[in-house]
């Protein structure tokens, strides 16, 4: 019997004579699975709560978000004003962003987004900046952007914007005192900007703003008239002396805008209201050509098996998408006088139609197509030269469903002519023309009532009477007298 076992009998210790316990390797490794269970349900809980993905490489990269003004605006003045931002993160994706305005070191929230539930790479937030809400006072002011990834690292974009608080408004000084116009027709008035340069100025009417340019471009002798502006305007066929009144407005480069009364008068017109029957071949032809612009336009038509439906629907349809490609141009505004005095008829024919007649066009009896017209018709010979109105520039050739080929000159300050239902187009868009040079032949593309050019006068993109632009005696005393008057007015004498 050894010592061991010796012992164990004297003193009847059962566990004497077993081998220890290795404590030293048991401990630790249970402390490490604890540490490990800690670790897992803490990243677990972390997934959860961030929805983020650390499993995916994106989520340890360290490129912070993108941030890029969609609308920035220019400074704050006493007019709420909005503003957009694009933020963007094509690795982890974005976490949060919060926009603030501070001055005089007290920040105020304008906008905060939290991408909570989601893998967001790109998003577009557009906050209001109210000078008045923010309780702000004139002076300076900062904008600022923070932008958080969802990444290990928590990346961050942060985008300070120095803004200037302004409240001052232009001061709007009309020259000319009375505008006499005529319902669908063009009227111009003179005005002054005093006190803070514009960035945008004319005449406003029913949420349009019909712009004015410097007055030195329509005519040399206000050359050294800075603050003087005028506009050309058109005054709706359907305007009313119900609706609320045109007036002139001004805004500054950080929106201040103040507007200013002026008189006028607009004389209510009559239009007539003619019928056109057609006769079926005519009305297959014109069916013909609008099918084969609606494929173009891909707009989906699909027929009635009613031919005066479908044609009806046909002429709306294109009509629409004819408006829409021809907006730009109607919209160009350059900033040159081209024409010169009174404007010319495209051929030499008197026009065989009214604007703004509300004219109904019938097929086998039923009317299925009833329309303003936003122009005249000129009936003529076959193939008959079509001539510049005016002198301009080309900004439009083209094809289209319900205008057939057509032509469109900018003359200048909103004022265009359009030439359509050509056979032929002379020139392109860019070149210059002179009164009376050739721009195509007659012919009857589009929805025409037979071998015709079709003619309007637009002012920004508006209808307008072409018999005012036609009168010589109408361009004196509603342009040129009045370019006079306002000379006389700052100037005395020009002459002098």
């Amino acid at each position: 019997m050894n010592e061991t076992t010796g012992a164990a009998a004297l003193t009847g210790d059962p566990h004497l004579g077993r081998k220890p316990r290795r404590r030293g390797v048991i401990f630790p490794t249970f402390l490490l699975l604890v540490a490990g269970s800690i670790v897992v349900s803490g990243l677990v809980g972390f997934v959860r709560v961030s929805h983020a993905k650390p499993w995916w490489p994106s989520f340890y990269e360290q490129d912070p978000p993108v941030i890029e003004w969609v609308t920035e605006p220019p400074g704050i003045g006493a007019d709420a004003l909005s503003a957009k931002l694009r933020i963007s993160d094509t690795g982890g994706g974005l976490d949060e962003v919060v926009v603030r305005l501070s001055q005089r070191n007290q920040p105020q929230q304008l906008a905060k987004r939290i991408f909570a539930e989601q893998h967001v790479e790109s998003d577009e937030i557009e906050f209001t900046i109210n000078a008045k809400d923010l309780t702000l006072r004139e002076g300076k002011a900062e904008l600022e952007v923070l932008a958080f990834d969802r990444t290990l690292w928590s990346n961050a974009t942060h985008l300070v914007l120095p803004l200037v608080v302004d409240f001052a408004k232009p001061r709007i000084d009309v020259i000319t005192p009375q505008q006499n116009g005529v319902a669908g027709g063009t009227e111009l008035v003179f005005f002054k900007v005093v006190g803070k340069a514009p960035s945008q100025q004319g005449v406003e009417y029913q949420g349009t703003l019909y712009p004015a340019f410097q007055a030195k471009l329509l005519d040399s002798s206000f050359k050294s008239y800075h603050d003087l502006y005028f506009a050309f305007f058109p005054v709706p066929i359907d305007f009313s002396d119900d609706a609320p009144r045109m007036k002139i407005m001004a805004r500054d480069d950080i929106g201040n805008a103040a507007t200013a009364n002026f008189k006028y008068q607009v004389r209510s017109r009559r239009f007539p209201t003619p019928q056109t029957a057609l006769d079926l071949p005519r009305a297959q032809k014109i069916t013909d050509s609008l099918l084969a612009a609606n494929k173009d336009s891909g707009s989906g038509f699909t027929p009635t098996g009613s031919p005066a439906k479908d044609l009806a629907l046909l002429l709306k349809i294109t009509h629409l998408h004819d408006e829409v490609v021809l907006s730009e141009a109607f919209s160009t505004n350059d900033g040159r006088k081209w024409w010169s005095q009174s404007f010319g008829r495209p051929v030499m024919t008197l026009p065989s139609s009214t604007m703004g007649e509300q004219r109904g066009y019938s097929l086998e009896g039923e009317e299925f197509w009833r329309a303003t017209a936003g122009g005249v018709r000129f009936a003529v010979p076959s193939r008959t030269a079509v001539q510049a109105a005016n002198a301009g520039r080309i900004s439009y050739t083209g094809e289209l469903g319900y205008f057939g080929k057509t032509v469109i000159i900018d003359h200048g300050f909103g004022l265009t002519s359009l030439y359509a239902h050509l056979s032929e187009i002379t020139g392109k868009v860019g070149d210059e023309v002179a009164a009376a040079q050739a721009i195509g032949r007659t012919g009857d593309s589009g929805f025409s009532l037979g071998e015709e050019v079709y003619f309007e006068i637009r002012m920004h993109g508006v209808p307008v009477s072409p018999n005012e632009w036609w009168d010589a005696t109408w361009v004196s005393d509603h342009i040129t007298r009045k370019i006079a008057f306002v000379q006389g007015t700052l100037i005395g004498n020009p002459g002098e």
